[in-house]
C-alpha cells in the first residue's frame, strides 16, 4: 500500500505545510506525527490538529459535508478548521479528537455506540438542505456498474448482474422511500473515536455523499459480526434512525456491494491506476450475488478477503 514512515517531501513540502497550519491556527505548531501515508496522500497530527493532504483530490465535497455536520447538536464530526486547494492538492485541517478507536476498545459496546452515533447524525442531517452535495440516487445503483466497462470481470458474474436487474431494481425502488441523508461508506472501528462518556464520534465524513442512509452500516455490521453482536447493533441503529426496518436493511445490503464497486472503480481511474480495482470489483460482485441468495447475515466482505489456507 506504499506506506511510509518519513514525511513525503517529494509530494508535499513540510515547510509549506507548517506555514499553512500555523496561519490557520494562529500559532506555531508541533512537528508532525505521521498517521498514514499513501502514494495519493498523507494524514498527520500536528499537536491539537490533524492534516489530511490529498495529492489527487477525490472528495472536494468535504467543506459542504462538514458544514452540515457542524449544524447538528451535538456536532457530528471533528471540527473542520481549514480547507484549501494548494497547487492542485486538497489540504484539510481538523481538530484532533482524543480517545481510543472503537477498534482498539474491541468490546460489543463500541459498535453499539458507533451505530447510535451514525444513526443520530443521519437522522438529524436528513432534515437539512442537502442540495449542494453530490448525490448517488439509490435507484441508479443496480445499473450503474453495468454502464461501466466490465470486460475485466468474469463473464458469469456480469451475466448474473444483468439477469438480477429486475429484482435489484425492486430493492432500489423500495429504498427510494427512505429519506436521503449522508451515506458514509467507511463506518468501521478505526473511524470511530470513543469518548470518555461512552459515546462515539465518527471520522472521515469527507467521503460521504447524499444517498440511502441504510448503506452506511455495512462495514459496521461486519465489525459487529466479529463480536457476535450484529442483531444488537442493528437494533440500536434502527431505533435511533427511525427510518426503515430490517427488511429495508436487507435490501440495502444486497445493493451496497454494487455501489461500492462503482465508486472504487471511479476512484481508481481518478488516481490514474492502470486497472480500475479489478480484483475488488470481482469480490464485491460475488458478495452481491451471495447476499442475493444467502442473505447478508451469512455473507461478509471480510470473509471473502481472508487468505485462502
Amino acid at each position: 500500500m506504499n506506506d511510509q514512515t518519513s514525511w513525503p517531501n517529494e509530494h508535499i513540502a513540510l515547510d509549506a505545510v507548517l506555514r499553512w497550519i500555523s496561519s490557520a491556527c494562529g500559532h506555531e505548531v508541533d512537528t508532525p506525527e505521521i498517521l498514514q501515508t499513501k502514494w495519493w496522500g498523507v494524514t498527520a497530527r500536528f499537536g491539537s490538529v490533524v492534516l489530511k493532504a490529498s495529492y489527487t483530490p477525490l472528495f472536494p465535497q468535504v467543506t459542504g459535508v462538514h458544514a452540515l455536520l457542524e449544524r447538528i447538536v451535538p456536532k457530528g464530526a471533528p471540527q473542520l478548521i481549514a480547507s484549501e486547494m494548494v497547487d492542485g492538492q486538497l489540504w484539510t485541517l481538523f481538530e484532533n479528537i482524543q480517545g481510543a478507536t472503537a477498534e482498539t476498545v474491541g468490546t460489543p459496546e463500541a459498535p453499539k455506540s458507533t451505530a447510535h452515533e451514525l444513526a443520530r447524525v443521519q437522522s438529524a442531517v436528513s432534515k437539512l438542505d442537502l442540495t449542494r452535495l453530490p448525490v448517488f440516487d439509490v435507484r441508479r445503483v443496480p445499473s450503474a456498474l453495468l454502464e461501466d466497462d466490465l470486460s475485466d470481470q468474469p463473464i458469469e458474474l456480469v451475466q448474473w448482474l444483468r439477469d438480477a436487474q429486475p429484482q435489484l431494481q425492486l430493492d432500489a425502488d423500495a429504498l427510494a422511500d427512505i429519506p436521503p441523508s449522508l451515506d458514509h461508506p467507511d463506518v468501521n472501528g478505526s473511524n470511530a473515536i470513543m469518548l470518555d462518556n461512552g459515546c462515539a464520534i465518527l471520522l472521515d465524513w469527507e467521503e460521504a455523499t447524499v444517498g440511502c442512509p441504510l448503506f452506511s452500516p455495512d462495514r459496521l455490521l461486519n465489525d459487529a459480526y466479529k463480536l457476535s453482536s450484529v442483531e444488537t447493533v442493528l437494533d440500536v441503529y434502527l431505533e435511533t434512525l427511525r427510518m426503515g426496518g430490517e427488511e429495508q436493511v436487507e435490501r440495502a445490503m444486497r445493493l451496497v456491494p454494487l455501489k461500492l464497486a462503482h465508486e472504487f472503480r471511479a476512484y481508481a481511474r481518478a488516481l490514474n491506476w492502470p486497472r480500475p480495482h479489478t480484483r475488488l470489483t470481482t469480490l464485491l460482485l460475488k458478495l452481491a450475488q451471495k447476499r442475493s441468495s444467502d442473505g447478508y447475515l451469512n455473507t461478509w466482505l471480510s470473509d471473502s478477503l481472508e487468505p485462502v489456507v
